[in-house]
């Protein structure tokens, strides 16, 4: 046996070589099928494992259960090795991965919530009104006990010569919110008042309140005590609520009581007065305006004569020292309707007060409302 014929022991060897000559192009500048096949395979491949996600997806979408299970399974090695990291990144810079899964119930809180915050901003905001013209005068309503008799018979008669205002007077003697079982004003001003739709009111409480009353289970309470304080604030705020547009195009102007003279029996009307604007600064609806400046000297001590813009002392109050006397009917008619003028655009008006009528301007209201002035009754 010659030498080249002699076993070496062993196996048939593989030529490694010709494994890959159909890979090999047969002419310069082609490529074979067969390395064709192989990039296809190994594309499909690495694109299975760069959207795998999307197909396990698509798969519990469709409920396949086996190709549920492969798809899985190659999530499960993409997530492994952090190969569906490049696929992310890709997304990313194309800004496709700007959503996330959030299911429709979510959706529909996200959007009730955002409908309650517009709504909550929008509720934050003093109503804007349209401006009054001759051609389209605003609906005005001024109410009340009786302290706004005479301050609503010059209100109705000053907005009523400006000529751009309708006014509607509506008084009760002897009422406010104490008695609802004399006179009930909520009720009143809900089915009687707001269906005329009047654009702007102007109301006065205060001056017959300053009595016991009875709570929701007929315990009497005593006047000006902490119970009683509590019960007529609740009675306030609930009055106020009432009394918003549920459009938000009504404004309040919530005036309150002026001080009473002494030896009267009419008390308290700074404590009244303290818990209207305070219950007034969380409700932009409700525009309190102060009246006691008006009706007192430079100390806020009650006076019954005064001196309007024309420099003349008058008498502002009646005999009684708790009625307003015509004069200071007016002198706060155009204290009010300034203070509405900076509510809403009124310059179409004849809204300049006569000297003779309205107060100095150095005459304001106060920023702040005490719960007790010093000598008040």
């Amino acid at each position: 046996m010659s030498q080249q014929q002699k076993p070496s022991g062993r196996g048939p060897r593989v030529n490694w070589r010709k494994l890959f000559e159909p890979l090999r192009p047969r002419k310069e500048g082609t490529m074979p099928a067969g390395m064709i096949l192989v990039v296809i395979l190994v594309a499909l491949c690495l694109a299975g494992l760069l959207n795998a996600d999307a197909t396990l997806r698509k798969s519990n979408a469709k409920g396949d259960s086996w190709r549920n299970g492969i798809a899985r399974t190659v999530a499960s090695v993409t997530d492994t090795f952090q190969i569906n990291f490049f696929r992310n990144a890709i997304d990313d810079a194309i800004g496709k991965n700007q959503s996330s899964e959030i299911d429709v119930e979510e959706l529909l809180r996200q959007q009730a919530e955002a409908e309650s915050a517009a709504a909550a901003a929008e509720a934050s905001k003093v109503p804007e009104l349209v401006a009054p013209t001759p051609a389209e005068p605003m609906k005005i309503w001024v109410g009340g006990d009786s302290i706004t008799q005479t301050f609503g018979t010059s209100f109705q008669r000053i907005t009523q010569s400006t000529g751009i205002f309708t006014p509607t007077l509506d008084f009760r003697v002897s009422t406010g919110l104490a008695r609802p079982d004399y006179f009930n004003w909520p009720e009143h001003l809900v089915k009687n008042v707001l269906p005329a739709n009047p654009a702007i009111l102007v109301i006065m409480f205060g001056a017959n309140d300053g009595q016991n009353m009875l709570d929701a289970n007929n315990k009497v309470l005593e006047r000006f005590s902490e119970p009683w304080l509590a019960e007529y604030r609740r009675r306030v705020s609930a009055t106020m609520d009432l009394l918003k547009s549920p459009t938000n195009d009504r404004i309040t102007i919530w005036c309150g009581p002026p001080p009473m003279g002494p030896g009267t029996k009419t008390k308290g009307m700074d404590e009244l007065s303290y818990i209207y604007w305070t219950e007034a600064q969380s409700r932009p609806w409700i525009q309190y305006f102060d009246t006691w400046p008006f009706f007192t000297d430079s100390d806020f001590q009650f006076v019954a004569n005064l001196p309007n813009a024309d420099g003349v002392v008058r008498g502002v109050r009646q005999k009684d020292n708790v009625h307003l006397s015509t004069v200071g009917g007016d002198r706060l008619t155009w204290a009010v309707i300034d203070r509405i003028g900076k509510l809403v655009d009124i310059s179409a008006g004849k809204v300049t007060p006569p000297p003779r009528q309205g107060p100095p301007a150095s005459v304001v209201e106060r920023t702040e409302i005490p719960p007790e002035m010093p000598g008040a009754e």
